[in-house]
């Protein structure tokens, strides 16, 4: 649930920015990809230009950071975030998602729907998405599929290290940069992270990725799968290449057709 008293002045997509082309022209595609998580750590990378620098880029962002940047595509795998957010995810071009059974009603032509495997990671996605317990779970088996080869940075992956310090106003740990700005029962709750093993076990599944190097831009995350590197660090490995963001959209489109329930 967003906080009314502070209106937050989102990045609105243009309505020709929502078209969806119906063919596809031949164009270089992608070999990077920069997923949006919602840890504290990405406080840093905004203070240094973050959205800037990722303007036109091949981007995937999760729940609530389309309040902040127009990713290529958004993600989500809460039913209540789906309903509550519809009125702003209404204006989004494109969102992939967990299919619910009980959802009331769907965002129709910009939401493609996929079934979960909560046990097995498979990369082509042909037994479900692996896995919903974290929206970033489910977003980075989407991003190795649909880049399928070259590198992918994780941004706001914390999985919750800046909870060994600091609160907020309401005397709740920080762990979400818009922390104050957006209210959900995910802010400050901790517990699941906690568990002993965790982040090895849900995060080691992508230990034995090949045709993917993938990088965790936070230093202090408690994910230790990935290699970690500083936003300067990040910075400067972005390659140079922007891409037509419709043309990425309906590329997507195209590659989940077979997957969408």
């Amino acid at each position: 649930m967003k906080d009314q008293s502070k209106k937050i002045p989102k990045p609105l997509f243009k309505p020709e920015e929502c078209i969806i082309p119906i063919d596809i022209p031949p164009f270089k595609r992608p070999t990077q990809l920069v997923i949006l998580g919602g840890g504290a750590s990405m406080k840093e990378g905004i203070s240094k230009g973050l959205w800037n620098k990722l303007k036109d880029r091949f981007t995937l962002g999760i729940n609530y950071s389309f309040n902040w940047f127009k990713s290529t595509l958004q993600t989500y795998v809460d039913l209540d975030f789906y309903s509550n957010e519809w009125d702003d995810l209404e204006n989004l071009p494109l969102i992939v998602g967990k299919y619910h059974k009980l959802i009331e009603k769907e965002i129709i032509g910009k939401t493609i729907m996929l079934n979960i495997n909560p046990k097995t990671y498979v990369r082509d996605l042909s037994t479900g998405v692996y896995k919903s317990s974290l929206c970033g779970l489910f977003s980075l088996s989407l991003g190795i599929h649909l880049l399928d080869k070259g590198e992918i940075f994780l941004l706001g992956f914390d999985h919750n290290s800046s909870s060994d310090g600091g609160k907020d106003k309401e005397g709740k740990l920080l762990t979400h940069f818009y922390q104050g700005k957006i209210k959900h029962r995910g802010i400050g709750k901790v517990n699941y992270y906690k568990a002993k093993g965790r982040a090895d076990r849900d995060f080691g599944v992508y230990s034995e990725e090949k045709k993917i190097k993938i990088y965790n831009v936070s230093i202090d995350s408690k994910i230790n799968t990935f290699p970690k590197i500083s936003y300067d660090k990040f910075f400067s490995m972005l390659d140079n290449n922007v891409h037509d963001q419709m043309r990425l959209r309906q590329l997507i489109r195209k590659q989940l057709e077979d997957k969408k329930c």
